[in-house]
């Protein structure tokens, strides 16, 4: 059959980088139980990889639009080529690659991969590097409709207030990045259990977020098929054709867990999302002391869980990141 004649869609088949696929097979179990108060043995590992950490770092700086619209993602350097990890993009029908779509790779403890460790100028202001968010790759309009636009949907689980949250506000955040890449959000699904007045929550909302968001001030559920479960939502309201964005950052690790566990056994669930940030809180990283321990967080994952996590939702086409 001719490429003409065919009506299936592109296939999406990850592409782990060198480097990942290190730290996934040999360097994430040597450090899950390192010592998160220094984290010696993961620092050490990082601070040997400064080259590939600046030309990752070099290339999400020029991925990101300063101040207007971008119409299309900067070319690969060949360095950056050499580091980062992809979606390669095939044509069903010939087998022909469409595109490589670039993505971070998965090392170290899956924040900035300057944070925490001394090895790197300015360290010791670990809060500046352990929640910047400048590591991340987002799709491009070009890369998330190539045929064209249709509709693109937001679900934030974990939303806190638009202009204001721990580590910076988070609806805010992709609604600008995303709106410099030639995306809008359509609609804004958004669930957050602290309470909150109503006055609040929309004080500092533009009238244009006003008009678009669904704002659920009560927490996730976790159980399928109840009312707020957010998978629930998404299954009535999106189709194929939607760009559909989730964020997961709850502070509670076994309504995340659970919620991640459900979309891996979902093709369906899967095949309806395109891009995921999921903060994973697990055991022995240094970000075990610089709060989720204080918050509380009950968990058994440790950073070999996390590889594994990203990898699969990565495999099954979906643009997974680690969120702050």
């Amino acid at each position: 059959m001719v490429a003409s004649q065919c009506a299936l869609p592109p296939t999406i088949r990850y592409v782990p980088g060198a480097w990942e696929s290190e730290w996934r097979g040999t360097f994430a179990r040597r450090v899950q139980r390192d010592d998160p108060r220094n984290w010696t043995r993961g620092c050490a590992l990082m601070a040997g990889e400064t080259a590939a950490i600046r030309a990752w770092l070099d290339f999400a700086k020029e991925r990101r639009p300063a101040s207007r619209r971008g119409k299309k993602p900067p070319e690969l350097t060949e360095e950056a080529t050499e580091v980062l990890s992809f979606h390669k993009i095939v044509d069903a029908c010939t087998g022909r690659t469409l595109s490589f779509q670039p993505l971070e790779p998965l090392v170290g403890f899956l924040r900035h991969p300057e944070a925490h460790c001394p090895q790197f100028p300015g360290s010791k202001f670990w809060t500046v590097k352990g929640l910047s968010k400048d590591y991340l790759i987002p799709a491009w309009h070009t890369e998330a409709w190539p045929n064209g636009r249709t509709r693109a949907l937001f679900f934030d689980l974990g939303a806190s207030l638009y202009h204001t949250g721990y580590g910076g506000a988070s609806m805010s955040w992709f609604v600008t990045q995303y709106r410099l890449r030639d995306i809008q959000f359509d609609r804004i699904f958004a669930w957050e259990a602290k309470q909150y007045t109503d006055a609040t929550i929309y004080s500092t909302m533009p009238a244009s977020i006003v008009d678009r968001v669904s704002y659920y001030n009560l927490a996730a559920n976790a159980t399928p098929g109840e009312k707020h479960n957010p998978w629930r939502t998404l299954r009535a309201v999106a189709t194929p054709n939607d760009f559909v964005v989730v964020k997961i950052d709850i502070d509670n690790s076994p309504v995340e867990e659970a919620l991640i566990d459900q979309l891996l056994a979902d093709r369906t669930l899967t095949s309806l999302v395109d891009e995921l940030y999921f903060e994973h809180h697990v055991l022995n990283t240094p970000m075990w002391l610089h709060g989720w321990q204080k918050g509380g967080t009950v968990t058994t994952h440790t950073l070999v869980h996390s590889y594994a996590i990203f990898s699969q939702l990565r495999e099954l086409g979906i643009r997974a990141h680690s969120w702050v």
